[in-house]
């Protein structure tokens, strides 16, 4: 028992010196959310509008949300959310069908969430766009732009 007692209290002061006095760190960040929006209530198109433009290459986190507010139960429309960037290869876009204009709760929302790999100096845009008819309702839009790297 004595000789326990001696070996800890001889290796205490080495644990405490390698710990180097600095407080943990968490291994992984959270990551920096750079822009976001929140668009309630629309009943047209959104045009191509800039998010964020990086100043230096980096990778991103894109999440979205959209809500239909007031469906349209006769329309076979949909709304689509676009989004563009540049990464390694050039210039990127993707189109994700998030809303048909006639669905109603429980069921009336889309949601993504997209990495990105981007450019800097080159911008990340978005825009929404009505297809397969002429009446969208109203719908809410709301999205997170998250630096992760």
């Amino acid at each position: 028992m004595y000789k326990t007692l001696c070996v800890a209290v001889l290796l205490l002061p080495t644990f405490t010196l390698a710990q180097g006095g600095k407080p943990a760190t968490p291994p992984f960040p959270s990551p920096l959310i750079v822009a976001k929006g929140k668009l309630p209530n629309r009943t047209a198109p959104i045009p191509t509008t800039t998010i964020f433009t990086p100043s230096q290459d980096g990778l991103y986190r894109l999440s979205v949300y959209m809500t239909q507010v007031v469906g349209v139960p006769t329309s076979g429309a949909t709304w689509t959310f676009n989004a563009a960037w540049s990464d390694d290869a050039g210039d990127e876009a993707i189109g994700e069908i998030l809303l048909g204009v006639n669905q109603t709760p429980s069921g009336a929302y889309g949601f993504f969430t997209l990495p990105l790999q981007v450019k800097a100096g080159k911008p990340i845009t978005y825009s929404t766009t009505l297809s397969n008819g002429t009446d969208g309702g109203t719908y809410s839009l709301y999205f997170t732009l998250e630096r992760l790297e």
